[in-house]
């Protein structure tokens, strides 16, 4: 970006985008910020020279955000939080006090752990701290890290480059759930080849017809035969609950949906191994307090 763009990014026209990101109203922004609505307009078209973009457009009586301002959002906010805390002569994070938004990626799975101990800090601020959650998994996370899309993912990834952080956040294991009744759960212990006899439900956010349980037999020498792919977890408790179908997936997942759908689960009957969850951030935030605070609430156990 050249010096006459970076002139242009005025204190006002970051915290006019700031507001707009949050109340989606040039009205609502205006009587947040004390300005005229004349003011706000005109500092939003100097960002739309900045970033030749509209950043912003009016659909159904809300201001909703282009990729490029989705984009843009997260390093906006954390320009604003540093800004407030040089004016207030802090170098900490306060979440009782300090206004912020956190820009989360994560996959149904993730959410489903994380999203309500999050919710509960949010819930607790009054509203001074929000959270957009964005889907992502381990195909275009770190992408999304990159160009500032998300402050941080949460899920199951390899090993992140150099310019990418990760903290383990927890251990996972595999279970197996069928349908109440299922003839391979008729004993405490599945066996092995009823297991493999049976037809299979397997999840996958890419698509793909195998994964790390399928890998885990094959190390065994056999194979199982899975007959439905679903694309997210949240259809797992019905399709299993109607069919007989066998799915063998994280027991985070599997366990909460067993007392929703009236499922048994059982343990497998072959080493299916495990795997860790992590939050993955980009080495810019490294200092910044309050994703430091995050990264603190995110680590304790999920209760």
């Amino acid at each position: 970006m050249n010096k006459t763009k970076i002139r242009s990014l005025d204190i006002t026209a970051l915290l006019v985008f700031g507001t707009l990101v949050e109340e989606g109203s040039v009205v609502r922004t205006a009587e947040r910020l004390g300005l005229t609505q004349s003011a706000v307009s005109h500092a939003l078209n100097r960002l739309r020279t900045v970033w030749d973009d509209p950043l912003f457009v009016r659909s159904e009586g809300q201001m909703i955000l282009t990729s490029k301002a989705a984009s843009l959002a997260p390093g906006v906010a954390n320009t604003l939080q540093e800004l407030n805390g040089l004016v207030d002569g802090r170098s900490g994070f306060d979440p009782q006090s300090d206004v912020r938004q956190f820009v989360i990626g994560m996959s149904d799975y993730a959410a489903s752990i994380y999203l309500p101990v999050l919710t509960s800090y949010c819930e607790a601020s009054s509203g001074r701290l929000t959270l957009r959650s964005r889907h992502t998994s381990w195909a275009i996370g770190f992408g999304m890290l990159r160009r500032g899309e998300v402050e941080a993912i949460i899920g199951t990834f390899k090993e992140p480059p150099a310019d990418l952080r990760r903290m383990v956040l927890s251990d996972e294991d595999f279970v197996c759930a069928a349908r109440s009744g299922h003839p391979a759960f008729s004993n405490e212990q599945i066996d092995l080849d009823n297991y493999l006899e049976a037809q299979h439900l397997h999840v996958s956010l890419a698509g793909e017809a195998t994964g790390m349980i399928d890998r885990a037999l094959a190390r065994t020498g056999r194979k199982r035969r899975v007959t439905v792919t679903a694309p997210h977890f949240l259809v797992v408790g019905r399709v299993l609950s109607g069919s007989d179908l066998i799915a063998t997936e994280p027991r985070s997942i599997l366990e909460p949906l067993a007392k929703l759908h009236n499922l048994e689960v059982r343990e497998t009957p072959f080493p299916a191994g495990g795997f860790q969850f992590s939050i993955v951030w980009h080495q810019r935030s490294d200092t910044d307090p309050a994703f430091q605070w995050l990264r603190d609430v995110i680590s304790k156990p999920p209760e």
